[in-house]
């Protein structure tokens, strides 16, 4: 049994307080924090960001789309979910980004916003990842521009950065509409 009696000693040596038989035994209650926001992680891009998970409807493979004319270039197109109607974007167009080919890992977050269901192609999924709100930092003022507007706040999770988007700037129908060509008038 040396490699358990290894295994308590580095746990004692670690500094962490952690629980043991005995202490739930006299009545120890583990503490959870109820204030943790739940976040679905997703890369983009090679960059990694995140929507809380409150607004996910579901994940889904890519679906076939139906291009619309006169919309903007990051718009795929229409597609039918389940019988809802719904726009499918693509995330890495909407922030600006090169897009990179479909791969088995590309998927579809379905998310919920303004009552409504939209489609956000992305590149593959991370994980379920809890972030404490002291945890959630404003965007520095330095990121501006067009990315610097989709971000709506930045936290760190293990060795990463997780780019928190603003879904009312990314899904903002006012973007989604190419700007139509001039009329020539007849002579």
């Amino acid at each position: 049994m040396p490699e358990s009696k290894d295994l308590w000693q580095t746990l004692l040596a670690s500094g962490e307080i952690f629980a043991t038989e005995e202490d739930y035994e006299h009545g120890y209650v583990r503490e959870v924090r109820g204030d943790l926001e739940q976040y679905i992680a997703f890369q983009v891009a090679g960059e990694t960001y995140g929507v809380s998970i409150g607004q996910i409807a579901e994940i889904s493979k890519p679906m076939t789309t139906t291009e619309v004319p006169r919309t903007a270039d990051f718009v795929l197109g229409i597609a039918n979910v389940r019988g809802s109607v719904i726009p499918v974007i693509d995330a890495a167009a909407r922030l600006g980004l090169s897009r990179r080919p479909r791969t088995r890992s590309s998927r579809v977050l379905i998310v919920r916003h303004e009552g409504e269901l939209h489609g956000i192609l992305i590149d593959s999924v991370v994980g379920v990842v809890p972030i404490a709100p002291e945890h959630l930092e404003e965007a520095p003022g330095a990121i501006g521009g067009t990315r610097g507007d989709f971000i709506q706040s930045l936290a760190r999770y293990e060795d990463s950065l997780l780019i928190v988007l603003d879904l009312d700037v990314l899904l903002d129908p006012r973007d989604f509409l190419s700007v139509p060509a001039p009329v020539r008038a007849k002579a």
